[in-house]
């Protein structure tokens, strides 16, 4: 079995052919500092994934290396790299202490990570003494408000839509949130902390910049409403059980609830939202952007559907347009695009020229 890494496969085989990297670069008109960043899987010195892909095939092929595996292997080392396993929601926080190199590597990660999140916590009690006493609106849980924060850097928000009469479950971790779509509104979700066994949710409504934070433990629920003064914008309250939560990371259940009062969505006829299914057949890399919040952006197994929704302008990028077929707006199924060619879609919504009080949604470019 192959456990060799990207960029020691590559490494060796310029090596193999005495070549140096001033050779790579002067043969592929890759610059020398590219040619070191994937070998050495510094893949921050690129400007977007796609470039890292791309610089990794050209490279692959002058070497005459199998250029499809080394790309699957990319991308399964991002994958395994950029998610927590969902195991770590159901098993132990601790297990059996072993002289194994990763697992005194991993106990000390650990270590490090408590002291951290404790010197968080004490500074955040003492700077929210003061507010602790306040009620909520909630069922089991504790909120905070936070006037002028941001939504973290660093998280990557994954697409998922929240249907009538069902609940779904969201698994949370501290560079993995959710988006999905209210009544039309692009809401965000994300978990920034553990303390005491209770998680620090984050919740955002697009395109408001201020984050409403609220604590939840296991088996806790939480109503995410409208009646809530942080929340007035709100057109639907949100049900929020929690059902697992671990050291990095929390699994809640998301249900949508009644409505508010007067304000229920009255579109004109055929204003209705962008909408579209992607169907998978074989591997390929994607990204989306929903009325400008990046949503899902890495590597789709085949079999995988996609259900993506935006008020105004959908984005998708899909590295193999013939690996997908889609469905827009009920429209009739389709390929993508090419085989093996990088296909990128822009919906929007649009002012519809034969009737005012109607929009249309056009692709860009028609």
């Amino acid at each position: 079995m192959n456990t060799k890494r990207v960029g020691q496969i590559i490494r060796e085989a310029r090596e193999d052919k005495k070549l140096s990297v001033k050779d790579v670069a002067k043969e592929t008109n890759i610059a020398a500092k590219y040619i070191i960043a994937l070998e050495t899987e510094d893949y921050s010195q690129f400007p977007a994934e796609t470039f890292a892909l791309g610089f990794l095939k050209n490279y692959a092929s002058y070497l005459k290396l199998d250029t499809a595996m080394l790309l699957n292997l990319y991308r399964g080392e991002q994958i395994e790299e950029s998610q927590a396993p969902l195991e770590e929601l159901t098993r132990p926080t601790t297990t059996p202490f072993s002289l194994d190199r990763n697992k005194i590597i991993s106990l000390i990660s650990i270590f490090l990570f408590v002291i951290s999140a404790y010197i968080i916590y004490i500074s955040f009690e003492d700077s929210n003494s003061g507010s602790m006493d306040e009620e909520t609106a909630e069922v089991g849980s504790t909120v905070e408000t936070v006037a002028s924060s941001d939504i973290p850097s660093g998280i990557n928000f994954v697409s998922q839509s929240v249907p009538e009469n069902a609940s779904v479950p969201f698994i949370l971790t501290e560079d993995r949130g959710v988006s999905f779509s209210v009544n039309n509104q692009q809401c965000k979700m994300f978990i920034k902390g553990v303390s005491n066994g209770k998680a620090n949710l984050g919740f955002n409504i697009f395109p408001e910049k201020n984050v409403y934070f609220f604590q939840t433990a296991e088996g806790e629920e939480t109503i995410l409403s409208y009646r809530i003064e942080e929340l007035a914008s709100l057109r639907r309250d949100i049900r929020v059980v929690t059902q697992a939560v671990t050291e990095k990371s929390a699994k809640v259940l998301v249900t949508l609830k009644e409505e508010r009062e007067g304000v229920a969505v009255k579109s004109p006829v055929g204003d209705v939202p962008i909408q579209v299914t992607l169907f998978f057949s074989k591997p390929s890399y994607v990204e989306f952007v929903l009325d400008g919040q990046m949503g899902e952006r890495g590597l789709v197994s085949a079999g995988e559907v996609k259900h993506l929704e935006a008020r105004d302008r959908l984005e998708i990028k899909v590295g193999d347009g013939g690996a997908v077929e889609m469905v827009q707006n009920g429209k009739e199924r389709s390929v993508l695009g090419k085989p093996g060619k990088l296909v990128k879609k822009i919906f929007i919504r649009k002012p519809n020229p034969y009737d005012s009080t109607q929009s249309i949604i056009g692709e860009l470019g028609e």
